[in-house]
């Protein structure tokens, strides 16, 4: 059970990671453009590049339509599956426009969620083809779910070397110098465009100076042809553009005898970071053209014996911002994931507090993103963490503990059934580079590879909200400044909020719906350090066995055992290949009673109940296979 002491309350928590690739999200991003009768539409995109609600000022609905070469009205269709076009031209709406960000008038009702999914799931097939996130790093589906990962550091190279490609067209040369770019990626002291730091100065801050990105930055290639004809609207993104690129990538291997060599691979020998600049806006419609994207090239370009995997293009336009091509190069070089929600059914859980989730967009932080959370750090080699959970680890530290922010040290309390499950940890402080982030406290994430982006209740990793409202997944902000625990967190908060599942609330559970056993409480006032003390959890008494199958055990030792009442926790580790299952039971005055039990089809398994004064004993039964057992008891 979730305990929060604030001034005299008390808490409880948990920790592990994942990956996907996509692309920054939109939230009522203006697309200025210009229709075939010559009239300038302001379209609001909210969502990403796999999927977008377009809307006018007015909240009416638009896609493009390729027979009307322009943006049309649109309605649902009639199976719900997809937003479809009435034939009419949208037109500018007379005395309507938009003023506060998430807050179109009289928005027009447009695809469930369900069908938003089933559209990203397709459009991310298209994009990415059956490119991999780089083997380096944690690896996910192309549904942006994580595949199983265990929680070891897979560190890059100390320095990584990519490659950047301008490009220009017959008739439109480009604006910003190839001095411009470099400085944009590799000055180590830059405030170019409003930048409080380039590329590489991001990344050598976020790692503590374990990743430097260096990028080599080509001279202007011409493209073939003008550049209307590469922002086709009638084509998807992936299609002129990877034209684009190919053409690009041969006129360095047989014009400018360029050395691919030279940039850093992965084991597969597929260049980590791939990136193409070209010049002035995108002038395509969402998803189509020239839009901005990741993606993977097909056919794949080889040279010098490494060869392309995925990369992202976008438009220099007249001012470039770093964010963008920062989240891009977290899932380009690391594989991390994104972390907000592709069906925009919620905001995520992490929301703003991640450069993977919104934190690389937005008036400032597009200009000095927010740092990675924990998680991500320690899975790229740049942080340690410090386990919590003396089932893990016996040596834990018990009693008051400190954090300080940005400290390249993380705390973490894992599952002793689960090893991939857990709770990090952190001290957020708003100075640095966490200048810009929603709130300053204590930071606290559940993380579970098995979780998905998604299902915004159960993400790959989720930040248990101080206030209890989790108000990203319930779509009403991307993070507020009542979202980390502090000492300063006023009385409509101090309280212990519900904790079972089927209340989504703020809680300490493990995702079976046992509890962890973690326990925060004194949190600190914000500050660069947060003080808080972790009540010491008894590491219980272990019993060991083996099981033929079919075959049962009682424990402890064929007996029982009184107990005053209070949580019991039972956490069973078995052989490999074996499923053996989990009852808690207690002497009703006749017989042995199942209380609780835990009956998953693999072979670890844990419970946590509620015991009133009693008799108790625990059975482990072999479902399937024969092998040794441990059963740790704490009371």
């Amino acid at each position: 059970m979730m305990k929060i002491h604030l001034p005299g309350l008390a808490l409880a928590l948990s920790f592990v990671l994942p990956v996907s690739q996509a692309a920054v999200p939109f939230v009522d991003h203006p697309l200025q453009f210009r229709q075939p009768n010559g009239q300038k539409l302001t379209i609001y995109l909210s969502g990403n590049n796999y999927f977008a609600e377009q809307r006018l000022a007015d909240g009416k609905l638009v896609v493009y339509d390729n027979n009307l070469k322009g943006y049309a009205y649109a309605v649902v269709s009639a199976n719900g599956s997809a937003l479809q076009s009435t034939g009419q031209l949208a037109q500018p709406p007379i005395g309507s426009k938009q003023s506060t960000p998430g807050l179109l008038q009289n928005q027009q009702p447009g695809l469930s969620p369900a069908a938003k999914a089933a559209l990203v799931k397709q459009a991310q097939q298209q994009l990415l083809g059956n490119e991999e996130p780089h083997q380096h790093g944690p690896q996910h589906l192309t549904d942006g779910s994580p595949k199983a990962a265990d929680d070891v550091p897979m560190a890059l190279p100390a320095t990584v070397r990519g490659l950047t490609v301008i490009i220009q067209f017959p008739n439109q040369t480009g604006t910003i110098s190839k001095t411009q770019v470099e400085s944009f990626l590799n000055d180590l002291t830059y405030t170019g465009f409003g930048n409080a730091q380039s590329v590489r100065g991001y990344f050598q801050q976020v790692s503590g100076s374990k990743l430097d990105y260096q990028n080599t930055v080509t001279r202007y290639y011409t493209a073939k042809k003008n550049k209307s004809y590469y922002t086709d609207n009638s084509l998807s993104s992936s299609v002129r553009s990877q034209e684009l690129i190919s053409e690009a990538l041969n006129w360095l291997e047989y014009t400018e005898g360029f050395n691919f060599s030279t940039l850093t691979t992965n084991s597969s020998k597929q260049i980590l970071g791939l990136n193409f600049f070209y010049a002035g806006e995108a002038d395509s419609a969402w998803s189509k053209g020239l839009w901005p994207h990741m993606g993977g090239l097909s056919p794949r370009f080889c040279a010098d014996g490494v060869c392309t995997s995925l990369y992202q293009i976008t438009n220099m336009g007249t001012n470039m911002a770093i964010g963008t091509f920062i989240h891009e190069s977290g899932h380009l070089l690391l594989g991390w994931p994104d972390l907000y929600d592709y069906d925009g059914s919620s905001e995520g859980s992490v929301a703003a507090f991640c450069v993977m989730g919104y934190g690389a967009i937005g008036v400032q932080n597009k200009f000095k993103p927010t740092p990675p959370v924990g998680v991500f750090r320690h899975l790229a080699g740049w942080d340690t963490v410090t386990e919590l959970n003396p089932a893990l680890n016996s040596q834990a530290p018990t009693g008051q503990l400190s954090h300080t922010s940005g400290a390249r040290q993380l705390y973490r309390w894992g599952n002793p059934a689960n090893t991939k499950e857990a709770f990090y940890i952190e001290a957020v402080h708003q100075s640095g580079q966490n200048q810009y982030q929603p709130d300053q406290g204590l930071a606290i994430w559940h993380v579970d590879p098995s979780g998905s982006n998604s299902n915004e209740w159960k993400p790959y990793i989720q930040m248990e909200h101080a206030d209890g409202k989790r108000d990203p997944e319930n779509k009403r902000n991307r993070s507020d400044a009542t979202d980390l625990y502090d000492g300063n967190t006023t009385a409509e908060f101090n309280k212990i909020f519900p904790n079972a599942l089927t209340s989504r609330g703020t809680n300490a559970l493990w995702w079976n719906g046992s509890d962890s056993g973690l326990n925060i409480s004194q949190i600190s006032s914000p500050a660069s350090t947060i003080n808080f003390t972790l009540a010491a959890a008894s590491a219980g008494d272990t019993y060991s066995g083996t099981l033929a199958v079919g075959a049962q055990a009682i424990v402890p030792n064929n007996s029982y055992f009184q107990y005053n009442g209070g949580t019991l926790r039972l956490t069973l580790s078995a052989a490999t290949g074996t499923n053996f299952d989990l009852y808690l039971q207690r002497w009703n005055g006749s017989s042995w009673a199942n209380v609780a039990q835990s009956t998953a089809s693999n072979s670890n398994e844990s419970l946590s109940y509620a015991a009133s004064n009693g008799y108790y004993r625990a059975l482990v039964r072999s479902v399937t296979g024969a092998g040794s057992y441990q059963l740790n008891i704490r009371k």
